[in-house]
This record gives C-alpha cells, structure tokens and sequence, in this order.
C-alpha cells in the first residue's frame, strides 16, 4: 500500500465544503435527498443442510432489521471539478481522493486497508463526523457558458464489469444529454480491458453522444473539467439543513437520521438508495428501446449464461430438475449477452417473472417493470459478500426482487464457508431451493393482478 494512504485522513480524503475544488453548474440543486416507494424485497434461506439453513436466515434477519423501511433517491448533479486528475479509477482534486458515490467507497477502503483502526475508530469516520458537525459552507456555482467550454470526465471502475460499468457510469452520461459543446467526454478507467459491450450500450442508448465518448487509460490532470457528483459521501459529510429536514419529514423511517448522515453507515445506506443517475438512465433507456420497436419477448425468462463469451464462469449445478418444471410452465432460457444492449432492455422490461443465478447481469434489473418478479438463486459466499449490491437496481424500477440462498457447489461442508478471496464458487440447487423456487413461481402466476407492491407495501421482509 502506497505510503500517502498512512498520511492523516484531511490530507487524503476530499471533503467538499472544506477543501473546495467542485462548483454546481448553473445552480445549486433543489434538492439532495428523497423518500421514495421502495421495491419489495425478500429473502429465503434454503440450503438443504439444517445448521446452514440456520445460519442462512439468522443473516437474513439480521440484515432485515438493520435496513430502514423506506427507500430514498440521492441526487446526482453535474458539476465542475478544478486541479483534478483522474487515475486508476479514482479521481483526486488537489491530492485528496474524491469521495463520489462507489468509487468514493472504494477510496474509503484504500484508507481503511492502509491504516489499523477500523470502523469507530478510523480517523477518516472522525474527520467527516467532525466536518458535519460544522456549519455548512455552501458549495460555490459556475457559470454554465463558462462551463460549456471544458472538456467531460467520468470515472470508471474496470472495463470488463457489466454491473459497475451499468450502475455506477452509464447513467451518469444522461447528466450531459443536452450539452452541445461537442467536448470530448472521458471515460477513466485504470488500464484497456475494455469489453466490447461497453461501447454497444453507449451507442443504443446514447446515440447523440457516442461519438464523443473515449475511453481514456493514460492518468490525466484537468485545471477545470465538468463531471458528475453522487451526494451519497455529502449526506454523511456536509451539515446541510435541507438534507436533515427532508430525512425528518412525516413518513420516512427514523433509522434514515442515523444512517444517511453518519459514514460508518455508508455502505448500508447505499443499499436502501439509489442515485438519481440511475433513474436517468432508466428513463432514457427505455425511451430509446420504444424508439427501436423491439419485435416480441419472453414473459418467462430463465437467464442462462454465455460462459464462453464475455460472462464470468461460476457454474450452477443441480438446477436439471428446476429448469424441467420451469420448463413446464411456460419458462425459456434467454442468454442476455447474447442479445442487442436495446433487446437486451427490452426482454427484462417485458417480462413478468425472470430467474437468475447470481451474476452482473441481475443489474438489468433497472430495466424491469413495476411489479415484475425478479428471482436471484445464491448461496451463503453470495449472502455475506454480495447480497444488498442489487437492492439499488430494483428500488429504481419497483420490481419484486427475492433472493433464494441454496448451497455451494462443490463445497460439501456447511459448517464452514470458502473465503471470498479465492473467489465466489458456484451455486447448487438443492430439494429445498427447488420447492422454494416453484413455490414463489407458483405463487406469482396465481395472483397475476397484484398490485407492485404485493401485500407488505414495498416493505423489505424474510421469509
């Protein structure tokens, strides 16, 4: 670990009323933060041996009453960032790492990682409690013909991810729909594993901006550069009056106070919130998908997996007897990467039931519509590492989202669980997985005509 990580966390962390360096273009937001109706979310521990399946929903129970009942939106706004530089996949203004929605996250974890005290007694958790408890210095605002004349710049994680490359960047390019400068809009990303894919989506969905989209390696230093900022780091770090009104207001979840605004509680809140980025894209998404009049799809949908393509392998066994009854019912498998990004978004909005083993492709979530039932088959790595990275993904498209946790394939001990360090193993379906599979199936032809929310209210629920 590079040795600035061990340098006090004001020398390396941005904070943005206090170091400077970021302006809002044309005017400051009108709001940062809002309670929205949140999809329904559920968990089933389902694993065939008894003291995992234990194990299984003591964590679903846990997570579910950690979680705040409501689901907000966390404003994204173009802004201008000044003596950045954009490298590795993090972004500095003046030497301290920019704290910007996943990538802030990961910077937060280079820190931590550098330095012994973790959780309360990081001195990075000190420093943005100390910078809330502060009056709040109004971040400044640029003129937008000034604006007009600087370049794009964009963060991205790696090249080759579908869900960071879905959730976390694609969306913010909507920011810049209507900008006519002709500016060369940036891509950072740490080195040139890029997937075909990426440049396919920027094309089908923003057509208009394609060509000045580029993906940029080489680290790259801006005096002035417009961007995007995700307030999520801002709730916990800034003092500001209209955020803690708007997490008091009649109706949202009081854990939202404590959750929101303190950054112990950061990665939790990003699993209750999505950014209004990714509504963006979701609205422009689907918008270019009625444009392209995508011929007939699937209502039933098993997403089967292009391993020998650009997937990732995991593997899945024990699904045989799952997909013949699936199969019984009207289900067909649909290889995702195999089709247009347009059909791509078609086939998930379409449908009314889609069954997935974990994977990035679940970030199509986004895409479904209100009311679809989305069914994620995992196992106990995927549950204590992975569960909550979609929640986002189906709080912006209100979908049913259920997560049935079977076993590990190839793992035949269920009292001990891999390391996620050598990587996530593959997912076995087991009796129980399956019974709990149709069930939910079952269940959802039955009753064609709920309503999105089924009978909880959206609220987040283990079964």
């Amino acid at each position: 670990m590079h040795e600035k990580w061990r340098l006090p966390p004001a020398d390396i962390l941005h904070v943005p009323t206090l170091h400077g360096n970021i302006s809002y273009i044309g005017r400051s937001p009108s709001w940062i933060v809002r309670k929205v109706e949140p999809a329904e979310i559920r968990a089933f521990a389902a694993s065939d041996h008894d003291e995992l399946q234990a194990l299984q929903q003591t964590s679903i129970n846990r997570r579910m009453e950690i979680l705040p009942k409501n689901a907000l939106e966390v404003r994204s706004s173009p802004v201008v960032l000044q003596n950045a530089r954009f490298a590795h996949g993090l972004v500095t203004l003046s030497g301290r790492f920019w704290l910007n929605g996943a990538s802030g996250n990961r910077a937060r974890k280079k820190f931590e990682s550098a330095n012994p005290a973790k959780g309360e007694d990081s001195p990075h958790i000190a420093l943005l409690r100390e910078s809330r408890d502060h009056p709040m210095s109004p971040m400044p605002v640029y003129d937008p013909a000034d604006a007009a004349d600087l370049d794009i710049s964009i963060e991205l994680k790696n090249g080759f991810n579908y869900y960071h490359f879905l959730t976390e960047t694609l969306g913010s390019l909507a920011h810049y729909l209507d900008d006519s400068s002709g500016k060369p809009i940036s891509l950072h990303l740490p080195d040139n594993s890029i997937k075909g894919f990426l440049r396919r989506f920027i094309d089908a969905i923003y057509p208009s901006l394609s060509p000045r989209v580029q993906f940029v390696v080489k680290p790259t230093r801006f005096d002035a550069v417009r961007s995007v900022y995700s307030h999520q780091h801002y709730l916990s770090a800034v003092n500001d009056p209209t955020v803690d009104q708007a997490l008091r207001n009649e109706g949202t979840d009081p854990l939202w106070m404590q959750m929101a605004t303190d950054p112990l509680h950061v990665k939790k809140a990003c699993m209750q919130s999505y950014e209004s980025s990714l509504g963006l894209l979701r609205k422009v998404a689907l918008l270019q998908m009625e444009l392209a009049n995508i011929g007939q799809t699937p209502r039933l949908i098993w997403m089967d997996r292009d391993e020998g393509g650009e997937a990732r392998a995991r593997g899945i066994s024990g699904h045989e007897p799952l997909l013949a009854e699936l199969t019984a019912r009207g289900f067909q498998k649909v290889v995702f990467e195999r089709l247009s990004p347009l059909e791509q978004i078609a086939t998930m909005n379409r449908a009314d039931i889609v069954i997935a083993p974990h994977g990035a492709g679940l970030a199509n979530m986004v895409f479904a519509k209100p009311g679809a039932r989305v069914i994620e088959l995992g196992n106990r790595q995927i549950q204590l590492h992975r569960w909550g990275d979609f929640f986002k993904c189906a709080h912006v498209s209100r979908c049913r989202y259920d997560t049935v946790f079977a076993d590990i394939e190839g793992h035949d001990d269920p009292t001990t669980n891999p390391p996620i360090s050598a990587g996530l193993l593959g997912i076995r379906i087991g009796a129980r997985a399956k019974d709990r599979i149709l069930q939910i199936v079952d269940e959802t032809l039955s009753q064609p005509d709920r309503s999105v929310f089924g009978d909880h209210g959206g609220a987040i629920q283990s079964a």
